[in-house]
């Protein structure tokens, strides 16, 4: 074997050892690539799965619950592109789609009970802020057209408001029943102030009314607050540390 032989041999090998090493690092940065989009999908389907579930029965309409099936379908199918043999993607795949038909032939109707529970109150915001920032995305990336993200937008802030209002009615009625008017009295504006900002339609119209008068009954001076100077009410007000907290300030 010549000199020359050797060498074109020696080239070819190393030329083959640099292709199977390229080959394994692309496969391998394939599988890398594919396993964190998966995982990505399965936390995506996750909060959707979550959205569906989460909020209590009743509260959500049809149509967003049809939104919120589609994208927890569309995900599932995406992933059992990835992972075709997985039984539990198929699975969940079809029970959506049943879940899709289902929601489809159901009316639509208005069960909306007012939450009482703080804690049940924050979670439910907090899952009307996932649901908002998935219509805010559809639409940006135009999956839903605008008159589509301006009617599920309108519907996510109307429950919104409405769960604001729990909130400050459940303080309102807790201060009222402590005997402390004026915290009571703060908690019914800011929850008419929330109604004014979401009233375009006149939805809140008789609440709005109704509110102010309940105000304006606190407001009205009994004969026990009549008879005590305005001065003795707030005369250690001064003195109060800086921490001082505002129901302190509503009802000494």
């Amino acid at each position: 074997m010549t000199t020359t032989t050797i060498i074109i041999a020696i080239a070819i090998a190393l030329f083959i050892m640099v292709a199977v090493v390229f080959t394994m690092q692309q496969v391998e940065k394939s599988n890398r690539e594919r396993q964190a989009l998966a995982a990505s999908l399965k936390s995506r389907n996750r909060s959707f799965q979550y959205l569906l579930e989460g909020f209590p029965e009743g509260f959500l309409s049809r149509d967003l619950k049809q939104l919120v099936c589609q994208c927890l379908l569309e995900g599932l199918e995406q992933l059992a592109k990835l992972e075709p043999r997985d039984p539990q993607v198929r699975q969940q795949q079809q029970q959506t789609q049943e879940k899709l038909g289902k929601l489809a032939q159901q009316a639509d109707s208005n069960s909306y009970q007012p939450l009482t529970n703080p804690a049940q109150v924050q979670e439910v915001q907090k899952l009307l802020g996932s649901l908002a920032n998935v219509v805010q995305k559809l639409g940006e990336s135009g999956r839903l057209q605008p008159a589509q993200s301006q009617h599920y937008g309108k519907q996510i802030r109307r429950l919104a408001t409405r769960v604001a209002l729990d909130s400050h009615i459940a303080a309102a009625q807790g201060a009222t029943s402590e005997g402390k008017p004026n915290l009571a009295v703060h908690h019914y504006k800011l929850a008419l102030d929330k109604m004014l900002k979401d009233n375009s339609d006149g939805f809140y119209a008789a609440q709005i009314v109704n509110f102010q008068q309940r105000i304006a009954v606190l407001e009205t001076p009994t004969e026990q607050t009549a008879a005590a100077p305005a001065d003795d009410a707030w005369k250690d007000f001064g003195e109060e540390k800086q921490e001082w907290k505002k129901k302190s300030l509503y009802d000494e």
